[in-house]
């Protein structure tokens, strides 16, 4: 077995858990032994952790020395640069231990891309690295050309094993107990910041003068930012996890996230629902939304073309259902944990020399 170590700064937060388990069953099959370590894992995790998983206060020394001590081949670097210890990571695993390491992440500051000094910083530690793993496809633009031959995909997504409204329950049972009476209803998922600009949502649907349109807020609000949004159809559920969150966007007929769209279209689109939001932001996982196929992009700021789309689509049954089963089929080819995996499986036969096997598909990954 080849043994390989993930290195993840800070806290794993809790949609990692089942992420890192699949993918440590895939690579078992390719006779990788995985094994992370990071600060810790956030609380509040309720996932199983089936993984080797070491906890320790992250430092190069501390790194250097456990990767010396249990023989690990290859360091995966999910480490950012405002950690100190990055770069001495590599230097001694790299320049003295003479171990493999591969970057693993959107390749620049998505939120500031345009720092030169910090893309600088990026691009030495790309140079540096064995193998780049990268969110999606398109993010290889912020990675220098000279690089490219070494890039891999895994496309970003999550492990979900929803797999629908549970026996007996019906879209209105589900919203009647959250106090949800609205015909039609708009989502809005995950943490409430600034920078998703639900205030143009709430705008759009104040917008369309339709009382039998709901908007569904799910999330934590600890800016406080849904402060000054209120309406009679606006409802502000706060988080909701597990699978009653699943429940609920399976029972609403569009999401909506104006800004900052992440990891909620996964989310989305696995429970089948059509995506809107803005232009303007950059993000990996908005490689899963084809405009006009699974759902709209509008200019950032127009509310009125934001309102037209969203009522087109709760309004039109048929285009609805089209968008839901692209939407569905989408993150089944392109958002699967086999497809995250399989990039992480070509990256580490790379830097071993060797050219990736597959197993045939009956055979392939963890159980899902």
């Amino acid at each position: 077995m080849i043994r390989i170590l993930l290195v993840h700064a800070g806290l794993i937060p809790h949609y990692r858990i089942p992420i890192y388990g699949y993918l440590n069953k895939y690579l078992k099959r390719y006779s990788f032994d995985l094994t992370v370590t990071s600060d810790g894992i956030q609380e509040g995790t309720h996932d199983a952790i089936e993984f080797p998983y070491v906890q320790m206060h992250l430092k190069a020394l501390g790194i250097a020395k456990y990767i010396h001590r249990q023989k690990i081949d290859i360091v995966i670097d999910y480490m950012e640069l405002r950690h100190r210890y990055l770069f001495p990571t590599y230097l001694i695993a790299k320049g003295i231990l003479r171990r493999k390491i591969i970057y693993w992440g959107q390749g620049r500051d998505l939120l500031d891309t345009q720092r030169k000094i910090k893309n600088l910083a990026y691009a030495a530690e790309q140079a540096m690295s064995d193998a780049i793993i990268l969110y999606a496809e398109h993010l290889k633009k912020y990675v220098p050309k000279l690089f490219h031959n070494k890039v891999f995909i895994a496309n970003n997504t999550l492990n979900i094993a929803y797999k629908g409204l549970p026996v007996g329950a019906t879209k209105e049972k589900i919203l009647k107990e959250f106090g949800i009476k609205t015909k039609k209803n708009i989502i809005c998922i995950g943490r409430m910041q600034k920078r998703k600009r639900v205030d143009h949502l709430a705008e759009a649907l104040v917008n369309m003068k339709r009382p039998d349109i709901g908007l569904i807020l799910v999330g934590p609000d600890p800016d406080g930012i849904l402060e000054e949004i209120e309406g009679d159809n606006i409802f502000k559920l706060g988080p909701v996890y597990g699978d009653k969150k699943f429940d609920l966007l399976s029972s609403a007929d569009v999401c909506c996230l104006p800004g900052a769209v992440g990891l909620t279209i996964v989310d989305a689109f696995h429970c089948g629902l059509p995506f809107v939001t803005e232009e303007g932001d950059e993000s990996a996982e908005i490689m899963y939304l084809k405009d006009g196929v699974n759902g709209f992009v509008v200019p950032r700021g127009n509310i009125a073309l934001m309102s037209q789309k969203l009522l087109l689509l709760l309004e039109d049954d048929e285009l609805r259902k089209r968008f839901s089963n692209a939407a569905k089929h989408e993150i089944k080819e392109n958002g699967s944990m086999d497809v995250f995996c399989s990039g992480f499986r070509k990256a580490l036969f790379y830097v071993i020399g060797q050219i990736a096997r597959e197993f045939p598909q009956s055979d392939k990954g963890g159980s899902k």
